[in-house]
């Protein structure tokens, strides 16, 4: 069994650079956002938020688990696993953050 440690740091790490991200993703779309009606943008954030809160979960759980695999299977160096690991995590979070905002826009009713 591959030790837990490298696991934890790649989930912690990834989930560190998404809420960052997530920051910034919130502060664009209150750009895009704006002079929509109060009670439709915050909607929307909020379904953005929810979206990318989830995705960051799924992002944090493919980094330990690839971190494990990695050491594991292939018998990689534990920075390099958790380097890889880490992009791979913060790539698929930062897809999903891009299409939380793209999907709540329109589910608002926001044209």
């Amino acid at each position: 069994m591959p030790n837990k440690k490298p696991a934890i740091i790649s989930a912690v790490l990834t989930v560190i650079l998404l809420i960052i991200f997530g920051i910034l993703s919130v502060f664009t779309q209150m750009l895009v956002l704006n002079g929509v009606n109060e009670r439709q943008g915050m909607a929307a954030m909020g379904v953005s938020l929810v979206c990318q809160g989830a995705g960051a979960i799924l992002a944090a759980v493919l980094a330990g688990w690839l971190t494990n695999l990695v050491i594991a299977k292939f018998k990689w160096n534990n920075i390099l696993a958790v380097v890889i690991a880490v992009i791979a995590g913060t790539l698929l979070g930062a897809v999903i953050s891009f299409q939380s905002i793209i999907i709540s826009i329109p589910l608002v009713g926001i044209r």
